[in-house]
């Protein structure tokens, strides 16, 4: 079925985005225009500067309402209902350690990102020799095994010192 121009207008689509940014949901906003979200994502496809009005309202969506609902997770807490026998008997405060842990990095990424060092404790000298492997003769390749023998040897009487 072809979506008629009657049927989207310029004031739904400006309540669509309304909504889209204040919900930061695509359902949301289209149940709040009374409007399918197959509805919603046709007129999207058809209309290039409504599609980009639509990711402009999202990507602002994504600031304010996503990431403060993220704060308020992770810091205030969500109450949730705790139940025994069947009838509710109080409430507990759960926070989301996930979600502070991708805020913290998100803010502070030099203070929280992942580290990794790497640590090169081996013979440059012999790191060149490997890339010349192929094309030693016998008698080169037994004398840089041989030294390449020795030098591990050294390394594990090193540990254990």
């Amino acid at each position: 079925m072809a979506l008629k121009s009657r049927d989207w207008t310029p004031a739904i689509q400006d309540a669509f985005l309304h909504h889209l940014a204040e919900s930061a949901n695509v359902r949301e906003a289209a149940r709040r225009i009374r409007r399918s979200p197959t509805t919603c994502y046709a007129r999207r496809k058809l209309d290039p500067a409504f599609a980009e009005a639509w990711d402009a309202t999202l990507e602002a969506a994504a600031d304010v309402v996503l990431e403060a609902e993220a704060v308020r997770r992770a810091v205030t807490g969500v109450e949730k209902p705790v139940f025994f026998g069947g009838q509710k008997i109080g409430a507990v405060r759960e926070y989301s350690d996930v979600l502070l842990i991708f805020l913290l990095k998100s803010w502070k990424p030099d203070k929280y990102k992942e580290r990794r060092e790497i640590v090169h404790a081996g013979s440059l000298a012999l790191l060149k020799k490997i890339e010349r492997i192929g094309q030693m003769s016998p008698d080169e390749l037994a004398a840089f095994l041989e030294e390449a023998e020795s030098y591990i040897n050294g390394l594990s009487t090193e540990g254990r010192a």
